[in-house]
Formats: structure tokens, C-alpha cells, sequence
């Protein structure tokens, strides 16, 4: 070979060998950096992955992009490399041009000829990310897992401690799983006991055969039987009052695939409410008994008395007069206490019928109110009656009068000398909204909630002077409730009070 070859194969080798062919080769991030640590060669993937160019980072010290958190453990790794010990590949955490970090893998050599180090990175950014994600998804997991453990837990504590019956049954109404308290209500040591049977082989056929009714309903509506009250029959022993709650028991896609059911025993409560509405239609049957039998005698007291004060058996003097009318006054006092008496057990018996008819409502209201000016009159009191239009309402008349009266005699009594009633009407489309206001002695806040509460009276100094039995506003709050209507209070002492009822232009319950 001619000496100009040979030295033309040289040049050739050496071009071959510059650093930046070399580096090219590579497809990771390859370069040199000096001994002092700064970057000498790179090759052009740098700039792909992280987004400088070579001249950005030449002669820069590559330690300044290493995360903080992780530049300790590599200038460790490096050192092992200068003193010639043999590194594994190592991974941090490398600034991006836009200062966000890139995860990088290092394989790090040293070239001690020519006193620099060989690295290599490998841009782990993405395997980082899903093991970060991997790792998240393992914990979120894991407290899943624990969390049904401890609800699993918790639901095993709360069957087995509860006193309700609680049980699981699958589309056959077979038994899956009841709780302790229902295993010993039907007399098994264990509850795994019942699994595949049903109410069949425990209760009467008659009550057996309503609960696989009820519970095909669920599982064919998706709809839950909820605090049904049941008489619970067993063979041989006394009868027993459940509430009864049914749900559908789904899986994952959605499918019914059984109930569960609690039931709580009210046998107790059920026996206490039937005393108490036993009680209740005693109470309802003696009163309008002794209502009846007091009215009759009553009726004829007063009718004598109309007769010796008309003086149509013979002439009396003054002071007899003023004697028996007082009998008058006390016995159609006492005939109204009577009907009140009556009318409230009517209604709490269920007794009482409303005779329906349409009629003028400012008309019946001005009615009683041509009633109540005698009594407002004796008093000064300013009794008025506004309204924005007129309208026919359906209703009973007579106890539709009577609510109006007993609120507006309420209202004068009330009311000291000098003061003011007034009826405010609303007649809407499809109701009546009413107001009788005073401006009388109030009524405390404290004492506002049991006002139409039958037999209360206000426990007031003011109040108790006024007399009465505490009945006409109870009977008031049932004969609107009868017409499908509320009435509600707002009140000040010692400014007065507002009676509001709302009461439907069509009763509710007609044809």
C-alpha cells in the first residue's frame, strides 16, 4: 500500500471516530462530561428528550439539572465511578427545558485515558409514571379491600347484635342468611341452619304464603316493601306485629337476584296504640253520651226560663228579671260548651258529616259578623271586613259559619275596649285564604303550639280572667282540617294576634 493511502485510511478512521459521529450512533442520550462535571459532548437525542440544544448544554454542569431530591445520591454514584468502582445503573430525575423533570436511568464508565466518563440515559419518564400509577391503584386497593373487610365486619356485628330480624333470600324466597336474633326467634342453635328454607317451615301457611307474595313483588317490580305493618302467625305459639321493610338485592350488572328484609317487633307498640284508640272512642262515647243526656234537661231549663223572663206565667219584678236571665245567659252558655263537647268527639269518633253545599262566601261571613257586632258594640271595638272580590266555595255551611264565629268571638273577647277585629278575605281561583286579626293580648311564642289543643288554656293571669273551656279553637283547627283546609297563628303579647286559614274553593273530597 502506497504511503498516501495509508495516511487517506487514517484521516478516514479518525473522522470516523470524532465524538459526534460517535454519539450519533446511539439512540439513548449519550455523551461525555468532563472531570470537573460538566458536559463535553452530546449527542442530538438530549435535545429531543429534554429540549436543549448541544450549545445550551456544553461546558454546563450537568449536577444544576438534577432534582434536588435526587442530586445527592448521584454525585455518590459518580464518586464510585472515579475511584474506579463498578456502578449499576442508577435513576433520577432531570430538568426539561420547560422545567419540568424528566425520570432518567444512568449507566455511567469512566475513560481513564482520557480522564472524562462515558454516560448513557435512558428517558424512563413513562415506565415512572405507570408505576406511579400502578403503585396508587395497588393503595387505593388495598384501603378498598380493608374497608370492605371492616364494613364486612361491621355488617356481621350489627346482624348479630341487632334485635331486628334481618334476613337474606335469594329469587325462590329460600333463606341465604338470617342474623342471630331471628335464629333464635325460630329456635335454631345456628343460623347456617335455615340456608334453603323459608318462611314455610317456620311461620303459619297463611302468613307464609303473604311473605313469598310480597317478596315476588319486589323482585318482579324492583320496588321495596317499606315499614309494612303484618300480623307475624306460628304454629303453637301467640301471635306477634312486625314492620316489615323488603328490598331488592341486585349484582353487579343490575339483576335482581333476591330480597333482604328486617323486620322489628311492634307487638308492643301495636298493643299500647290499640288501647289508646280504644280509650280514645271510650272517651268519644262517653262524652257525647253525657253530652246528650246534659243538653236534654239543659234545653228545658232554658226554655223556662225564657218563660218566666217573658213573664208569660205572670209578672216578676226587676230583681227577679235580672235573676233569670242570668239563668238564660249561664244555661246557653253552658248549652254551647255542650255542643262543643259533642261536635269534638264527633269528629275524633269519625263521626261527624259534612252536608256540602255552594254557596256566597262573603255573604255566610257577613252573616256572623252581623252575630259578633252586638258583642263588639258592647265593647267599642271597630269591627271590620274587607275582601278583594266575592266567590261560591264548596262547604258546609253551618260549620263554616261556626269556624268564623269561633275565631271572631275569640277575637273580641280578647281584645280590650277600644280595640280593633278585622276579617280580611282572599278569594283565589282555587282557594280561600282568611285573616281575623286583633288587637287583643297576644299570645307568647311558648304557648302558641298547644292552642288548638283541645281542653288548653292559655296559663296566663290575662288570659284566665276571660274564662272558657279551652274548646273553640280545637274544635276550629278540626272543622278546617274536616274541609280539607290548615289554619295557623303568628302573635305578639300584648299587641295582638293574626289567625290564618286556607281552606280549597272545591272540597277535596267530593264527587
Amino acid at each position: 500500500m502506497k504511503p498516501e493511502d495509508t495516511t487517506r485510511k487514517h484521516m478516514l478512521m479518525d473522522e470516523i471516530l470524532k465524538p459526534n459521529c460517535f454519539l450519533e450512533l446511539s439512540t439513548d442520550m449519550f455523551g461525555y462530561i468532563s472531570c470537573d462535571g460538566n458536559f463535553v459532548a452530546l449527542n442530538s437525542v438530549w435535545k429531543d428528550i429534554l429540549g436543549f440544544t448541544q450549545l445550551e448544554l456544553r461546558n454546563a454542569e450537568w449536577a444544576t439539572f438534577i432534582h434536588p431530591e435526587d442530586r445527592e445520591e448521584m454525585l455518590t454514584e459518580i464518586e464510585k465511578v472515579e475511584t474506579g468502582e463498578r456502578v449499576r445503573p442508577f435513576e433520577s430525575r432531570f430538568r426539561h427545558k420547560d422545567a419540568s423533570y424528566r425520570w432518567l436511568r444512568w449507566r455511567v464508565a469512566k475513560d481513564d485515558e482520557k480522564q472524562r466518563c462515558y454516560v448513557v440515559a435512558t428517558d424512563i419518564t413513562l415506565q415512572k409514571q405507570l408505576e406511579a400509577r400502578l403503585k396508587e391503584s395497588e393503595t387505593r386497593f388495598q384501603q378498598l379491600a380493608a374497608k370492605h373487610v371492616q364494613e364486612a365486619d361491621l355488617l356481621h356485628t350489627l346482624m348479630d347484635n341487632t334485635p331486628d330480624h334481618i334476613y337474606f333470600k335469594d329469587t325462590e324466597s329460600r333463606f341465604i342468611r338470617i342474623n342471630r336474633s331471628l335464629a333464635d326467634r325460630f329456635g335454631l342453635k345456628n343460623p347456617v341452619e335455615a340456608v334453603h328454607k323459608t318462611d314455610f317451615d317456620f311461620f303459619t301457611r297463611e302468613h307464609a304464603q303473604q311473605a313469598y307474595q310480597d317478596e315476588q313483588d319486589v323482585i318482579e317490580s324492583g320496588k321495596p316493601i317499606e315499614a309494612k305493618q303484618e300480623r307475624e302467625t306460628w304454629p303453637n305459639e301467640q301471635d306477634t306485629w312486625v314492620s316489615t321493610t323488603k328490598v331488592p338485592i341486585r349484582d353487579r350488572e343490575g339483576r335482581i337476584v333476591g330480597t333482604c328484609g328486617i323486620s322489628r317487633d311492634i307487638t308492643e307498640y301495636y298493643r299500647a296504640q290499640q288501647a289508646v284508640e280504644y280509650a280514645s272512642r271510650a272517651k268519644s262515647d262517653f262524652l257525647a253520651n253525657m253530652s246528650h243526656e246534659l243538653r236534654t234537661p239543659l234545653n228545658a231549663i232554658i226554655g223556662f226560663a225564657e218563660i218566666l223572663r217573658d213573664e208569660l206565667v205572670g209578672s216578676i219584678n226587676a230583681e227577679q228579671k235580672e235573676c233569670i236571665n242570668d239563668i238564660h245567659i249561664s244555661g246557653e252558655h253552658l248549652l254551647e260548651m255542650i255542643n262543643d263537647i259533642l261536635d269534638l268527639s264527633k269528629i275524633e269518633a269519625g263521626k261527624m258529616a259534612l252536608q256540602l253545599e255552594t254557596f256566597s262566601i262573603v255573604e255566610a261571613v257577613e252573616e256572623v259578623n252581623a252575630i259578633i257586632t252586638a258583642l263588639a258594640v258592647k265593647k267599642d271595638l271597630d269591627l271590620t271586613l274587607k275582601y278583594n272580590q266575592n266567590g261560591m266555595i264548596e262547604a258546609d255551611r253551618v260549620k263554616f259559619k261556626q269556624i268564623f264565629y269561633n275565631l271572631l268571638s275569640n277575637a273580641v273577647k280578647f281584645t280590650p275596649e277600644g280595640g280593633k277585629v278585622a276579617t280580611v278575605l282572599e278569594v283565589g281561583t282555587t282557594e280561600l285564604q282568611a285573616e281575623v286579626i286583633d288587637t287583643g293580648i297576644g299570645i307568647a311564642e311558648v304557648d302558641q303550639a298547644k292552642l288548638f289543643a283541645p281542653f288548653t288554656q292559655i296559663d296566663t293571669s290575662k288570659s284566665r280572667r276571660y274564662g272558657g273551656t279551652g274548646l273553640g279553637l280545637a274544635l276550629t283547627h278540626r272543622l278546617v282540617m274536616l274541609h280539607g283546609g290548615e289554619i295557623s297563628v303568628t302573635s305578639q303579647e300584648g299587641e295582638g294576634s293574626n289567625f290564618t286559614l286556607k281552606i280549597p274553593l272545591q272540597h277535596p273530597f267530593s264527587n
